[in-house]
């Protein structure tokens, strides 16, 4: 990942990426991630309990009580189709090239569709992963994603410091901080 790709703006990315997932999904994942066989710190459950009492949970995302849910929002939304991607990429899993990671995203697509390959990608490069600079290149360049804006998806692409860019634009909803 770039030197200059702060955490903060990491953080922003991935929860603009879940912001772009529909309603109905992030519920879902909502009540999937609260499951006994997923085991998030009692912290993260408790918000992601109460996050479930709102009728639309995604203008809470940045508010900072909730914050800490986001990663795991992303990790439920995305993990069939990181793993589907990790079984297109066979050998090259560990350090894709551009090209052999957009065709295995070519190929999962018509499966999970833009909004989830976009909380993947933006789920590689949060946790800083082998391939996370070339995720935020794709995330940056390809306009399917609706990040291309981001700053902090333009300093991995650009190897500028976001907030010369102009600052994060992660944060969304009335409370947003």
């Amino acid at each position: 990942m770039a030197a200059e790709t702060t955490v903060h703006e990491r953080d922003a990315l991935l929860r603009d990426a879940v912001a772009a997932v529909p309603v109905d999904d992030v519920k879902g994942a909502l009540d999937r991630a609260i499951r006994p066989d997923f085991q998030p710190p009692k912290a993260v459950k408790n918000a992601l309990l109460a996050l479930r009492r709102h009728h639309d949970p995604i203008p809470y995302l940045g508010r900072p009580q909730y914050r800490p849910t986001v990663p795991y929002l992303a990790a439920v939304l995305s993990d069939e189709c990181l793993g589907r991607t990790i079984e297109e990429l066979g050998d090259h899993s560990e350090d894709p090239t551009e090209e052999q990671l957009l065709a295995a995203v070519e190929t999962v697509r018509p499966e999970f569709g833009d909004p989830v390959i976009a909380v993947m990608l933006a789920g590689v490069a949060h946790d800083q992963l082998p391939s996370s600079e070339l995720c935020l290149r794709i995330l940056a360049t390809d306009p399917r994603y609706g990040l291309a804006g981001t700053a902090a998806a333009e300093a991995g692409a650009t190897g500028t410091a976001a907030a010369e860019a102009g600052g994060v634009g992660g944060d969304r909803g009335p409370d947003a901080a």
